[in-house]
């Protein structure tokens, strides 16, 4: 019973993240029209690390191994730096309907990485099934079948994105195995991504010449509230479900975030939403329900 009860809130946790980050789509889209993305990156990173500090206060963090602090620093550097630098650099050049597909690339890549590195699989063909409805949802819910006619084509866009999926496919997987084998827990370990990540997209920005700082002072309030919300507690539950439920049943619960983030979008702007988003919707649940019928922890 208390095992069960602790998938229970585990899958109630990755929920959590899912609304809070699909509030970035809208919480975001203000600030982006006076501060380019890299700024904003980098000042959303460094203050979600801060607002996280109260949560690690009564438990700091231990490394005792070498080889703990140098996955820790893999880690941060791949989800929270490397992962994002590349997905906005992509963005530049690429078409945003290409992108919103290719973004899903982390969900495929991340169960490739679990079934094939780290042996989180189940042999049932559900699994597979469920697996390919989400994706599909996921497709057709942040696309609405607009879909360029370059998403085929070699594009240095469209691979940076890919490659940023990885990335983060990547840091998943590895979060999962370090949560388990230390004793660093997720607060300290979104601490950590945060800071870590924010300080070197920080310096990125102004390596590049990108780095401006001008903008309406009236912005700070919704960019803090964006940066601890749909960023760091967002990630604090994200890695607590993903502690307690593992990384694909984490993930498949994850890829509600853009429905939620065009939920979110309805309500705040007053748009509509499709038919087929309904639709996607009822795929990527479906897909979720069974998926967690069918893979082992």
């Amino acid at each position: 019973m208390i095992i069960k009860l602790g998938k229970y809130v585990g899958l109630f946790y990755v929920l959590c993240a899912s609304i809070m980050f699909g509030s970035a789509f809208t919480l975001a889209k203000e600030p982006l029209r006076s501060i380019n993305s890299l700024t904003l990156s980098s000042l959303v990173y460094l203050i979600s690390g801060v607002c996280l500090l109260p949560t690690v206060i009564r438990s700091p963090i231990r490394i005792s191994r070498k080889k703990d602090f140098v996955t820790l620093v893999i880690i941060a550097v791949l989800g929270a730096a490397v992962a994002p630098l590349l997905l906005f650099l992509g963005l530049e050049q690429t078409e945003s309907t290409d992108a919103a597909i290719l973004i899903n690339g982390e969900i495929i890549f991340t169960v490739i990485f679990a079934w094939l590195l780290f042996g989180e699989w189940s042999k049932d063909a559900r699994t597979i099934i469920s697996i390919i409805l989400v994706v599909v949802g996921l497709g057709l819910a942040t696309t609405d079948l607009r879909i360029s006619g370059t998403l085929f084509q070699y594009k240095p866009g469209n691979l940076l994105i890919l490659l940023a999926t990885v990335c983060w496919a990547l840091d998943n997987n590895i979060s999962r195995r370090f949560l388990q084998s230390t004793n660093i827990g997720p607060a300290s370990l979104a601490m950590v991504k945060s800071l870590l990540g924010g300080s070197i997209l920080l310096a990125a920005t102004v390596l590049t010449g990108r780095f401006d700082f001008v903008f309406p002072i009236s912005l700070w309030p919704q960019i803090v509230f964006l940066a601890a919300f749909a960023f760091g507690y967002a990630l604090l539950f994200f890695l607590k479900g993903l502690k307690k439920i593992g990384t694909v049943k984490t993930m498949m619960v994850f890829s509600l975030t853009p429905i939620f983030g065009i939920i979110i979008t309805v309500v705040v702007t007053g748009s509509s939403i499709s038919y087929l988003q309904i639709i996607a919707t009822g795929m990527i649940i479906f897909g979720i329900v069974l998926v967690s019928k069918t893979i082992k922890d």
